[in-house]
């Protein structure tokens, strides 16, 4: 892309959209949130408060595809070049997936017995969750600096890949207890979605390593 992001004859329109994608990743940062205090209630047999963080998980979840929607429309009806929608458009989506895969971990977690699983995996999903807090916290700030800090945002966009690479050694623990260790009150259905739990979980930071991907092409194109 020859033009510079935010550079046509209507930038504040660019920028609005740039907010509202910041919101929406302050929304998945509380689904996220709620997620690990899943996790935490769960393994702690606090089913009730499972289930508080379940519903608040799923409203943040709501508000983000309703401000997703709202992007939506702000760029179909944007005045801006057709690369830069597309840009713009491509980034919209990707953190919308993030909340999506924050949802999903919530929804398999809420059916499995996690209270019985073994310390060491209830352990592993803990950490996991919290590398995820960390990644979308990272992703946060890189989004942040775009606009006006393109270096600032390579830099973090750099963080997020870490981080996803701590994630994916964090997964690779908690399969390695999924295969090794007994699940004594897990039936074969629980355990098959307790590995998609984890699944959903890895898939949380993959879409914020992809996500940062679209913001550093982004900031090298408008350096």
């Amino acid at each position: 892309m020859s033009k510079r992001l935010f550079g046509w004859f209507a930038p504040k329109r660019g920028e609005r959209i740039l907010e509202m994608v910041e919101g929406h990743l302050e929304l998945t940062q509380e689904a996220v949130k709620d997620l690990y205090r899943m996790v935490e209630a769960s393994a702690s047999s606090q089913i009730k408060d499972c289930s508080k963080f379940y519903d608040s998980l799923s409203e943040m979840e709501m508000k983000a595809d309703i401000l997703r929607r709202e992007m939506v429309e702000e760029l179909t009806k944007s005045e801006m070049f057709p690369e830069e929608r597309e840009d713009m458009m491509e980034l919209v989506r990707a953190v919308d997936w993030i909340a999506d895969w924050s949802k999903e971990a919530g929804r398999i977690l809420i059916l499995i017995p996690f209270e019985k699983a073994p310390d060491e995996m209830k352990d592993a999903a803990q950490n996991m969750c919290k590398a995820d807090m960390d990644c979308v916290s990272v992703l946060a700030k890189c989004v942040k600096a775009l606009p006006k800090k393109p270096k600032e945002a390579l830099g973090l966009a750099d963080e997020v890949e870490v981080l996803e690479e701590e994630l994916d050694e964090l997964y690779t623990v908690a399969r390695g207890h999924l295969a090794k260790m007994d699940f004594p009150g897990f039936t074969t259905g629980a355990l098959i979605l307790l590995s998609m739990f984890l699944d959903a979980m890895e898939t949380v930071a993959d879409w914020c390593e992809n996500t940062a991907d679209i913001v550093r092409a982004i900031a090298v194109r408008v350096q």
